[in-house]
């Protein structure tokens, strides 16, 4: 039980922080006027490995100073706010990196967001819902359910 609590919210950290550093690199990804050649594959290799090390220690990092707010009782700043700057600091090194292709490495690829991320991160969400809330307010989630939904068959319609 102890084990699920600390791991609670993993998904949606590892989520944020990975659309943070890659939100800081999509403004520059590419350098205009810098031809896009393909490297020698042991250079590919070597750049992809060192993008998975620095997603890998992102997530590292930001499930340790989630351990170590919970454990020393921080209440001054959430992980959440040090998951978005860990995200941002990462993302502005890519960015004024001499490679361009280890920022093509690590750069958002919303699909994966989409398909692979948000999914656990709803699931946890609606798994972790109070519903005696939900009940309580049946009438507002109802009305901006539908009337959400008629707004927006309206305007992209």
């Amino acid at each position: 039980m102890d084990v699920a609590l600390r791991a609670k919210g993993i998904t949606a950290r590892l989520a944020l922080v990975l659309s943070t550093a890659a939100m800081a690199l999509a403004s520059g990804s590419a350098v205009p006027g810098e031809e896009e050649e393909e490297p020698p594959p042991e250079d590919e290799e070597r750049v992809s490995s060192q993008a998975l090390l620095i997603l890998v220690t992102l997530l590292i990092a930001a499930l340790l100073t989630s351990y170590y707010l919970q454990r020393w009782r921080i209440r001054v700043v959430h992980e959440t706010v040090l998951s978005i700057f860990a995200g941002m600091v990462v993302g502005l090194v890519l960015r004024f990196s001499t490679g361009s292709y280890i920022k093509r490495m690590v750069t958002f690829d919303h699909t994966v967001f989409f398909n692979m991320l948000l999914p656990p991160i709803i699931l946890n969400c609606g798994y972790n819902l109070q519903k005696t809330a939900v009940a309580r307010n049946m009438t507002a989630v109802l009305l901006f359910a539908f009337v959400g939904t008629v707004i927006s068959a309206v305007v992209i319609g």
